[in-house]
């Protein structure tokens, strides 16, 4: 057995490839779309949607280089168009300044919609998280990923992280729309990051904590969550 077919050594590459490809989404999902606003908005007056508009410019074009070139779907970058997509129908429906910083917590509350309807489908939607985030999109690491997470035991257990994180994202919008209602945008704009930073990060890791107790036992060893360090055939010598 390899190194990085012990435990120990599988886990510590899942998270390095984890890591990886969730620094990826953040650049491209929260970095870019926050400097291309900040670059656009001294152009167009205060009232005007385009600096919104190009924003979301990034993640979409990310989202559309995986389905076609990567034959993936990047499904932060879908979240993250979902979430600009939802912005801007709030400003659009919104009369006032309050209603669209209200209505930005419908986002999580669509994606509680969408986390729950997956339920219905062969594979819920954090199995396509755990994949994305596992294999940073590898086709080679996702055929091995589909194969160990084919497991009864293992499905079970995404689509308990599923239901768990329709509940948790229904908390966020809840906290969203408080902060929405309390504060004036100058201040929402600097609190909701942080609001989703620490609720997701908690998310996140406690995902990560029900995973590697669950799912490794389920999939007896093969590398469920890190189907990338599955033992390789040596080379002959």
């Amino acid at each position: 057995m390899t190194p990085a077919a012990q435990p120990n050594g599988w886990r510590t590459l899942t998270r390095h490839v984890a890591l990886r490809a969730l620094f990826k989404s953040m650049l491209i999902n929260m970095a870019a779309p926050a400097l291309v606003y900040r670059l656009a908005s001294p152009h167009f007056p205060a009232d005007n949607l385009a600096p919104l508009a190009f924003s979301g410019v990034p993640p979409i074009l990310w989202l559309a280089y995986s389905v076609i070139k990567l034959r993936t779907i990047d499904v932060l970058g879908l979240f993250a168009a979902e979430n600009v997509a939802v912005s801007m129908a709030a400003l659009v429906l919104a009369h006032s300044e309050r209603g669209a910083l209200i209505g930005r917590s419908m986002q999580d509350v669509i994606l509680a919609v969408i986390f729950l309807g997956s339920l219905a489908t062969a594979r819920p939607l954090v199995f396509y998280m755990a994949r994305q985030l596992s294999t940073g999109n590898d086709p080679a690491r996702r055929e091995g990923f589909d194969r160990a997470a084919a497991a009864p035991d293992a499905m079970r257990a995404y689509r308990v992280l599923t239901l768990g994180w329709t509940a948790a994202l229904l908390i966020k919008a809840a906290g969203s729309y408080w902060l929405g209602a309390t504060f004036a945008a100058k201040d929402f704009l600097l609190l909701s990051p942080l609001w989703n930073l620490v609720s997701d990060s908690i998310l996140v890791n406690a995902s990560i904590l029900y995973g590697l107790r669950m799912l490794p036992a389920s999939a007896l060893g093969s590398g469920l969550l890190a189907p990338a360090t599955a033992v390789q055939p040596e080379a002959p010598t």
